[in-house]
């Protein structure tokens, strides 16, 4: 059963739409509504809701995250306005709530795209179920996207700390070659052949490395990231009985990745920081709060998109991009780390409003 208090933790950021023709009860659903909801609007008809959407839209800037609409009303019923609202905003969540249950209403609604379907007189466990799931998927896609944004702005910044760094190597190797102008033929001639030679032996190095990488074992880190992949769907999948088993094939698989590695020396940084995640997640229990738990595997799915980024860049083979990307790697692992690790406490006036409804 959804209590009140787990609820309002997937729904206290959303805003509202309620539709519904009749008054005394658009204004019953809307107060209980409101106990959950950042914000709740409502009309009393289609052609009324579809002028309160655009209204929304242009005072706020965004869409409200969910609309909840009877079907049967004057002017314009529910399915036309969710079809207009469709060609506004195509992945709007929207609810129907109707007193038929006739097949036929099923299939329209379906038909264009309806993410939840009741029947009046609602059922309080059967509507705070499917705000629950509508209002987690929410939560997911606004966190997955906040992530992402993050992600590209590391590598940005990565980008032009980069570009800065080729720019300064390039103005001291100009230096260098005027200096060696200065020095002259003589000098030059006895200096260096011994630096030339570490240079060409330590590059020759860094070749060999980087063949036998995209030769041997980047088919096997890429085989790793989809059994990591598995691992985190499944465990996603079965939140409510997370196992021991579980966590620990989840280490196994990140440590395998962290070996392999290590066995590159250009990747030291990134395989220390990878055995210390993997050690974090096989000594540290998971939280007890199953938003931070969802939360964790839900950015650990974008943390292997990322590496599975890294991996196209890989195979090309080219130097420049190797490290490219260490530090946002690194800076994902610390917050999943940070996730993991830290102490929540719950507000305790939360609480108060489980006594509200007995779900």
């Amino acid at each position: 059963m959804i209590s009140a208090k787990m609820l309002l933790e997937t729904t206290r950021d959303l805003k509202v739409l309620y539709v519904e023709d009749d008054e005394e009860l658009c204004l019953a659903t809307k107060g209980l509504l409101e106990l959950y909801f950042e914000k709740v609007d409502t009309a009393i008809n289609g052609q009324l809701g579809l002028e309160k959407f655009r209204e929304f839209k242009e005072e706020s800037g965004a869409y409200y995250d969910i609309v909840m609409t009877d079907i049967n009303m004057p002017v314009l019923s529910g399915l036309k306005m969710s079809e207009e609202i469709y060609k506004l905003h195509d992945t709007q969540s929207i609810v129907i709530l109707t007193a038929h249950n006739s097949a036929e209403y099923l299939l329209e609604s379906i038909s264009i795209g309806i993410d939840g379907f009741m029947t009046k007189p609602i059922d309080n466990d059967q509507l705070f179920k499917t705000i629950f799931k509508i209002s987690q998927a929410l939560n997911d896609h606004k966190m997955i996207e906040f992530y992402l944004h993050q992600v590209e702005e590391l590598n940005e910044e990565l980008a032009l700390k980069n570009a800065t760094l080729l720019k300064k190597n390039q103005e001291l190797e100009k230096s260098l070659r005027m200096l060696d102008t200065v020095i002259g033929k003589e000098e030059v001639i006895h200096a260096k052949p011994e630096s030339k030679h570490l240079s060409c032996e330590l590059n020759r190095d860094i070749q060999e490395q980087i063949s036998h990488l995209i030769h041997d074992d980047l088919f096997e880190l890429k085989e790793i990231l989809t059994e990591i992949d598995v691992c985190i769907i499944e465990i996603i999948n079965n939140q409510d009985n997370i196992s021991s088993e579980n966590i620990n094939l989840l280490v196994k698989h990140f440590s395998r990745y962290a070996a392999i590695l290590n066995y590159y020396t250009f990747f030291n940084n990134l395989s220390l920081a990878m055995s210390s995640f993997s050690e974090t997640m096989r000594e540290i229990p998971l939280p007890e709060d199953r938003e931070i738990v969802h939360n964790i595997f839900t950015f650990l799915e974008t943390f292997i998109y990322v590496l599975s980024k890294w991996h196209d860049d890989l195979s090309s083979g080219d130097e420049t991009n190797l490290n490219q990307f260490d530090a946002s790697i690194i800076s994902d692992m610390e917050t999943i780390i940070n996730m993991w690790t830290q102490v929540y406490n719950d507000d305790s006036s939360e609480e108060n409003l489980d006594d509200i409804f007995d779900f």
